[in-house]
C-alpha cells in the first residue's frame, strides 16, 4: 500500500513501515531543489519528481486533484493508494496550515483500517 501525501513530515516514517505502508511526497519544484530539501530536513522516504520538467509533477498532480493552479503547488493532501492503484483515502485539506493538518495517529488509524479490509 502507498501513502501518498503531499508534504509531511519523516518523523514517524518507520510507523507506517510497520503497517506495511510506503510514504511518498510530491512538490512542485525540480530534482535538484527536493534533494537540497530532503537532505536539509533528513527525509528518508520517497519524493517524487520530474527531473527538471516540474510539469510531469503537475500532471500527477492534477490527476490526484491536488494541484493548486494560480500558485503551481500541490495542496496539502493525504491519498491512501490500496494494491492495484485503487485509492481508498483521500483527503485535501482546507488550508496548509498547522491546524488543518492530519495527525499521524489519523492516518494510521486509516491504514490500519484498509489493511483490515474495513
Amino acid at each position: 500500500m502507498k501513502c501518498l501525501q503531499a508534504s509531511g513530515s519523516d518523523d514517524n516514517y518507520p510507523k507506517f513501515q510497520a503497517e506495511n505502508t510506503e510514504v511518498l511526497g510530491i512538490a512542485s519544484s525540480t530534482r535538484f531543489a527536493q534533494q537540497a530539501f530532503a537532505e536539509f530536513a533528513k527525509i528518508r522516504y520517497p519524493l517524487l519528481n520530474g527531473g527538471t520538467d516540474v510539469t510531469a509533477v503537475h500532471k500527477v498532480m492534477r490527476a490526484y486533484g491536488v494541484f493548486d493552479e494560480a500558485r503551481l503547488v500541490a495542496k496539502r493532501s493525504y491519498v491512501i493508494v490500496y494494491k492495484a492503484g485503487i485509492i481508498r483515502y483521500y483527503d485535501v485539506r482546507p488550508t496548509n496550515t498547522e491546524k488543518d493538518l492530519l495527525t499521524t495517529e489519523q492516518l494510521l488509524n486509516a491504514v490500519k483500517k484498509i489493511n483490515q479490509g474495513t
